[in-house]
């Protein structure tokens, strides 16, 4: 075991989400000391960048022509997936940290210990770190007040016999319990010379290897609110063929699939996003018994306020109208 003492990490992520939640996730990981945060901008014209770039410990980047450029990236690809890749790249190789670790916005690290001596515990040579995700899920299917509302469920980490038993007719569209992904996201060392992808290191010459961190969560919310998840499944609705199928894991294809078809109905889609989204009743007793449910709300508030100066509004109605502002044009084409 080595000394946490002169341990540094940092975060790397690519947004292009309403404000508040941007500065939620820096202040959050800011909080749990991380040294810096990378936030490059999807968007070059964010408005976010003016409030980010008066926070200690943020480098803002805009994805502008220049920044392909630099990138060696001939325009910004199509890709969702490839810019994220390459961008967190370009964190990995110029970060002062030792460790770094590529989130999404919707991503939070959720340590027992300070993420620091966790490294120095768990850290071997040659390896990187994977930190295993709790997908929130909502309790009821009742309107949700707060974009952190809920609590999660837990992937199982081995081969999940009888799926169908437990998740019945919403198994297809799910992986391991989850609507997201459920392999989880890597802290990795820096200065190895890797290639940064969306949830592992990669290296030319060989394939490396990750330990699971048993002391800490990444907390993934996939969809603030349900209008969130709605909103990025129809996005992916819209995309090329051949897009989908090389962004998207077989049980996210079947979810796009299926709510192509349940927005054409009025209240359709929602239905669809609390059949997967929503665990109570026997499906809560079947995950319990499984050790894949945590009743654990996450609740950040006072680390936010602390560490920004001010609170976000962390509200389903204030988040969602900024999303309606952003995205109306999709919404029309699904009243």
């Amino acid at each position: 075991m080595t000394s946490d003492a002169n341990i540094s990490w940092s975060v790397v992520m690519t947004v292009k989400e309403p404000a508040p939640l941007v500065m939620a996730n820096v202040g959050w990981h800011l909080s749990l000391g991380a040294a810096e945060v990378h936030v490059y901008l999807d968007d070059p014209e964010d408005q976010v960048a003016d409030q980010l770039m008066v926070v200690d410990g943020v480098n803002v980047i805009r994805c502008d022509d220049d920044h392909w450029a630099r990138l060696n990236v001939r325009k910004a690809d199509g890709r969702q997936t490839r810019r994220q890749g390459v961008n967190a790249t370009d964190a990995y190789r110029r970060t002062a940290a030792d460790w770094i670790i590529h989130l999404d916005a919707d991503e939070f690290l959720m340590p027992e210990r300070p993420v620091s001596q966790l490294i120095a515990e768990y850290a071997r040579k040659d390896r990187f770190l994977r930190i295993q995700p709790w997908e929130r899920t909502y309790l009821t299917a009742a309107a949700p007040v707060s974009i952190f509302e809920g609590g999660f469920r837990v992937p199982y980490l081995g081969k999940l016999q009888n799926d169908e038993e437990t998740f019945w007719r919403s198994t297809r569209f799910l992986t391991k319990g989850l609507t997201g992904h459920s392999v989880g996201k890597a802290l990795m060392p820096t200065r190895q010379g890797w290639r940064i992808g969306i949830h592992s290191p990669r290296e030319e010459t060989r394939r490396l290897q990750g330990d699971y961190v048993p002391e800490m969560a990444l907390l993934h919310f996939d969809g603030m609110t349900p209008l969130h998840w709605m909103l990025k499944v129809l996005r992916y609705a819209h995309l090329p063929r051949e897009m989908i199928e090389g962004m998207l894991g077989g049980h996210r294809r079947e979810q796009v699939l299926m709510a192509k078809q349940r927005a054409q109905a009025p209240g359709g889609l929602l239905k669809f996003h609390n059949r997967l989204k929503v665990t109570d009743g026997g499906l809560r007793a079947r995950l319990e018994a499984r050790d894949m449910f945590v009743d654990a709300p996450f609740e950040p508030a006072d680390q936010l306020a602390a560490q920004l100066g001010y609170m976000p509004d962390l509200s389903v109605e204030g988040f969602d109208a900024m999303l309606r502002e952003r995205s109306g044009d999709l919404l029309d084409r699904f009243k």
